[in-house]
This record gives structure tokens, C-alpha cells and sequence, in this order.
């Protein structure tokens, strides 16, 4: 299998990177991208003849279709995928290449599911959305819907406070920075955005930071506020019964007003998002803001995670799934490595279907999990689903 990582020289593209080293069955992986020098530094760090680097400028569709013309699967961090992830998936299936990508806004993934039949045709397979959320978001939801006979309501959700990158020891001065703004201006694109959910029944179009309360099985109360990630457009379409669907984060009640007011600003026209994005990433403000977050949290406070509301056996059921550990390596890693996954699930034949698809249309989430165990230390990720009538 030869593989073309767009992005691959990105923090998350070298998380996702790392675990394709340890497949066997892959013969090559190029790293592309605009930043060729570090892409390159990054393939020779791991010492391994499959692995090269070759420049990309990905808004450059001849060049960008040239490379894909040369691998058999498309793995893409390349983003904001607001910007950059309808033409790259398009190029992948006018060339007629398997596709995976980490795109996390919602808009870009509807414009991308409208490719489904042009990629089935092609008999390509192109999985929309496989990082943390969505992603393992995804494949959580999926867990807990297989303890209903019926499914009303669906939430995912993750914590804030874990959404950092660690030094993964590669960084030059500098390099942090640029992929920390990526992440900071795909944040505030999510909060100035409205978005489509599923509330009573009814698809409304809501501003963010929308808050909802559920009790988790086992857990308690928890505390929800909704942003523009892809599950909210993508679960109704798995599980069209539903009722109430969002996609949102926990723990934020203590900066829900300064991320309103920031918001408030660019939709006014008063900043853009790249300005908004600057002012969440100043000097301190980062730091400062996770430790507001943190403060209050305990050692089991529930971090990525999926709950479902509906019937077992004709009684009303709640049931909540989330992961006792994840891989270490902050948000790239748990964003990377699942995309990374995309490889061995597609070569088992745990991927079904042709087209473009969501992660919970396509992924066998009990292969998935038994592959990101692999990554999460000797006790595995921990998969627990609980459940209360």
C-alpha cells in the first residue's frame, strides 16, 4: 500500500505519520506539503527507506492530482478543512484513490457527503471525519446505540481542557505556534458559525454555546455546550429516529462568556476569524484559560465521551460510552492515530461500503477500538459503556 500524507510533516499529521510506521503492509508513505524542509527533517528522523517528503501546495489542483496520481490512499491533516477540504477529497476521487481525513467542521463535511455517488462509482471509499471528534466520537456513539432497540437522543462530546498539543520533541521555535493557530482559528470558525440541530424533533439552525444538561449513567450531571463539530450533521443521518442531536463541549462554563463575546466580535464584522484566533493564542492567554478550565476537575472527570437516550426491552434507557485512556501525546496524537487507523481497517475489510461516508456509517467501532488499544499502553484504551433504565 503506498500512502500520500497530506500534512504529514503537521503535528498531526506526524502523530498519524508515527503509527503508519508501525504497519507492515504499507510500502510508502510520502509526506506533502508546503513546508517541505520540515516535512523532509521529519521523514529522515525516522530512519526508515518508506518513508520521503515531496513539496505540495495543495491549492495547486495540478500539482495536488499529480501526487495523488502516485499512491493508492489519500490520509489528509491538511487544514482548516473549511478551506482546503472539498477540493483535496475531489482530486482523490477524480484520481481514483481511497480517502481519510480529520475534517471537523461541518459544513465542508455536507459539501463533501455530497460526493458520496461520484466516489461510489469510482468504487472509492472515503471516510469523512476519523481523528478524536469526530472520530472516536463517533465510533463511542456507536457503542452506546448498540445497547438500544431505539434511539432518541445523541450526544458527543469532549473536555476543553484536553484539547492541547504536548511537545512531541520535533518542534524548532516557532513550529508550536503555527500549528497551535490552525487548531485556534478552526475554534473560533466553530463559535461564529450557526449550526444545524436536531432539537423536539426539529432541525434549527442555533448559534453556539447552546448549553444542555444530561445525567450520565454512573456519573451524574453533566454539562454540555454545543459547537460546530460534524457529528450534530452526521448522526441524524445514521440514526434518522433521532430527536435531539448535538455535538458539544464539556467543562466551559467558566469561559462561556468571554468565548460568546469573542464571537460576537467577528460575527459583527468588528475582527476575522484569523484575528479572533490571534487573540485566543496571545501570550499566556492559552495557559491561562486551561488553567481556568482545569480548576474544579477531578481525576474522573469524563473527557471524550457519547451518550444515548431511548428503549431496551420497551423501558426507557440511558446509556454513556468513554474511553479510560486515550493515547498520550495530547490532542495530536488522539487526533492523528485514529486517522492513521484508517489503514489497517481499510486493509481487514472493517471499512464497509463504497462512497463518501461518515465514520459511524462505515467503521466497525470494535475493530477500531481493538486497534487504538495498540496505542494507548498495556491496558488499552478501556472502552467502558454503562447503562441505566
Amino acid at each position: 500500500m503506498k500512502v500520500l500524507a497530506i500534512g504529514g510533516g503537521g503535528s498531526m499529521g506526524r502523530a498519524a505519520v508515527r503509527a503508519m510506521k508501525t504497519f507492515d503492509f504499507v510500502e510508502q508513505v510520502v509526506l506533502a506539503g508546503i513546508d517541505h524542509q520540515r516535512a523532509g527533517r521529519f521523514a529522515a528522523s525516522l530512519n526508515d527507506p518508506r518513508f520521503s517528503a515531496r513539496f505540495l501546495d495543495i491549492t495547486d489542483g495540478a500539482d495536488l492530482r499529480a501526487a495523488i496520481r502516485e499512491c493508492d490512499v489519500v490520509i489528509n491533516s491538511a487544514g482548516p478543512f473549511f478551506r482546503f477540504g472539498v477540493p483535496v477529497l475531489q482530486a482523490a476521487i477524480d484520481e481514483g484513490k481511497h480517502y481519510c481525513d480529520i475534517c471537523d467542521d461541518w459544513q465542508p463535511t455536507l459539501d463533501m457527503l455530497a460526493l458520496h455517488e461520484q466516489a461510489a462509482n469510482k468504487g472509492i471509499t472515503a471516510v469523512i471525519g476519523l481523528g478524536a471528534s469526530p472520530g472516536i466520537a463517533n465510533m463511542l456513539a456507536m457503542k452506546a446505540a448498540q445497547q438500544l432497540d431505539d434511539i432518541h437522543t445523541l450526544y458527543s462530546a469532549w473536555r476543553l481542557s484536553n484539547a492541547h498539543n504536548e511537545d512531541d520533541g520535533f518542534f524548532e521555535e516557532g513550529e508550536a505556534g503555527a500549528s497551535a493557530d490552525a487548531a485556534a482559528v478552526h475554534l473560533v470558525h466553530c463559535l461564529t458559525e450557526t449550526i444545524p440541530l436536531v432539537q423536539d424533533g426539529n432541525v434549527e439552525e442555533r448559534l453556539p454555546l447552546e448549553q444542555r444538561s444530561f445525567n450520565y449513567p454512573g456519573y451524574g450531571p453533566l454539562d454540555l455546550w454545543s459547537i460546530g463539530h460534524p457529528e450534530a450533521v452526521t448522526f441524524p443521518r445514521r440514526f434518522p429516529a433521532l430527536r435531539n442531536c448535538m455535538n458539544g463541549m464539556l467543562g466551559v462554563g467558566v469561559l462561556v462568556d468571554d468565548l460568546r463575546a469573542l464571537a460576537d466580535q467577528v460575527r459583527a464584522g468588528a475582527m476575522t476569524v484569523d484575528q479572533a484566533a490571534a487573540v485566543l493564542m496571545s501570550d499566556g492567554g492559552r495557559d491561562q484559560r486551561r488553567e481556568r478550565l482545569m480548576e474544579g476537575e477531578d481525576d474522573n472527570a469524563i473527557g471524550i465521551m457519547a451518550f444515548a437516550q431511548g428503549t431496551k426491552d420497551g423501558r426507557e434507557r440511558r446509556v454513556g460510552a468513554t474511553l479510560r485512556q486515550v493515547p498520550a501525546g495530547g490532542m495530536s496524537a488522539v487526533t492523528g492515530i485514529p486517522l492513521a487507523l484508517f489503514l489497517p481497517l481499510l486493509q481487514q475489510g472493517a471499512i464497509q461500503g463504497h462512497g463518501v461516508l461518515s465514520p459511524e456509517q462505515a467503521v466497525d467501532p470494535d475493530a477500531f477500538f481493538a486497534l487504538l488499544d495498540g496505542f494507548t499502553g498495556p491496558d488499552g484504551c478501556g472502552l467502558m459503556v454503562s447503562c441505566e433504565d
